[in-house]
């Protein structure tokens, strides 16, 4: 509670007890929603009418839910990033650093990171 109140000042700005509860509870759920995948991603290819599997990958991420979409979502990383970065800034570069590693030979870094047949049947 201490360290909560230390990075966030919630208390000290005057924030209600049941909110400042609220906001705990809200952090741990993103902390509790992190989680690494391995596998490979399914690729549209323009030589084939299946779907190529991509190289192996790893990603270290937090996820919307981690039993209903247990995947990364690169434009929801970047609001997570935003509250892990205050919480705890090196967690936030090793996230981040996990994503840029995704970064192709053209530049780009897939929206959506389903690695592995675990990830896909959800």
């Amino acid at each position: 509670e201490q360290r909560f109140e230390d990075t966030f000042g919630l208390g000290a700005r005057g924030v209600s007890l049941p909110q400042r509860r609220f906001a705990q509870a809200a952090l741990s759920e993103m902390l509790g929603g992190i989680g690494f995948f391995h596998g490979r991603s399914l690729l549209r290819s323009e030589h084939r009418e299946e779907p190529v599997h991509g190289a192996e990958s790893m990603l270290f991420t937090a996820v919307p839910s981690r039993s209903c979409f247990p995947r990364g979502f690169l434009w929801d990383e970047g609001f997570h990033l935003l509250l892990l970065g205050r919480w705890d800034a090196a967690l936030a570069r090793d996230i981040l650093a996990h994503w840029l590693d995704l970064l192709n030979a053209d530049g780009w870094i897939p929206r959506e990171q389903i690695l592995g047949d675990e990830a896909r049947a959800r």
